[in-house]
């Protein structure tokens, strides 16, 4: 390893004592390190601020500060850019169930870090697309079909590599790996799933017949959800943020992604 990359979240509290905690750690084993350019505000003399694309190309490591969303985001982009780098978590917010360190103890976990023997493990994702729509996007906890806040409820049609699963009236689908399975997918029901197990998790949003329930399928299948009625403001999100507007006799296609997340697990 010879280069590091920091993404953080620029609103939260604490990035430039992460930020300097990361290049001490840095300086101590001989290697370079870079920050986003969204951090030249914060980052210290020394620190060079590239790119987002420069980043992810140049970068075997990744620390990313802030919170889960802060996580997600550097995950996806670094699988969408096609690398499956290392990523540690630094959480300097409220929320951290993947962001594993605690911004009072990242010193200490520094400190016992091995960069040539880390401690990371694979975790599968999601590839999302809209039949006759371009692109697709990454999802490393999950992909969410919802409806606007005043909209009425939608019907869809789930089929597991073309062969009908059920038919929902329900107020979405949450389409979850088992990274995402302690999140929105057990918010609203769903199982708890170890990330060694790889699969999809389908759990619908407040469904109108009582007797629906989650649905866990192998990673291998490839879902489609083909939305029978809805209303204009229902979306497709990946990991929490927009990715695609739906409309009615749209069909939403989900699979195992080619590309795996790498999380650094300090717990072990």
């Amino acid at each position: 390893m010879k280069t590091v990359g920091i993404v953080a979240n620029p609103t939260k509290d604490g990035i430039r004592p992460a930020i300097e905690a990361v290049r001490a750690w840095c300086d101590d084993h001989g290697l370079t390190v870079l920050a986003d350019v969204a951090l030249r505000e914060f980052a210290p003399e020394g620190v060079p601020c590239v790119a987002s694309a420069e980043l992810v190309e140049k970068a075997e490591l990744v620390f990313a500060c802030g919170g889960d969303g802060t996580l997600l985001s550097a995950v996806r982009m670094i699988a969408t850019a096609g690398y499956e780098t290392p990523v540690i978590g630094v959480n300097l917010g409220s929320l951290g169930f993947l962001t594993q360190i605690a911004e009072e103890d990242l010193g200490d976990v520094l400190s016992d870090l091995d960069p040539d023997e880390l401690p990371s493990s694979a975790r599968m994702m999601l590839e999302v697309s809209v039949r006759g729509k371009p692109g697709s996007q990454l999802a490393l906890n999950d992909v969410v079909i919802s409806k606007g806040g005043d909209s009425r409820m939608m019907s869809f049609e789930a089929r597991a590599d073309g062969e009908v699963v059920t038919r929902y009236a329900a107020d979405g689908l949450i389409l979850a790996t088992p990274s995402g399975s302690t999140a929105y997918s057990v918010s609203a029901g769903g199982p708890v799933v170890s990330p060694r197990v790889e699969a999809i998790i389908l759990t619908p949003i407040c469904p109108h017949t009582l007797s629906m329930r989650s649905c866990v399928i192998p990673p291998s299948t490839v879902v489609e959800v083909e939305m029978l009625t809805c209303d204009d403001v229902t979306v497709v999100s990946t990991d929490g943020d927009r990715a695609f507007g739906l409309t009615e006799g749209d069909v939403v296609e989900v699979r195992t992604a080619e590309k795996r997340a790498v999380l650094v697990d300090v717990s072990r």
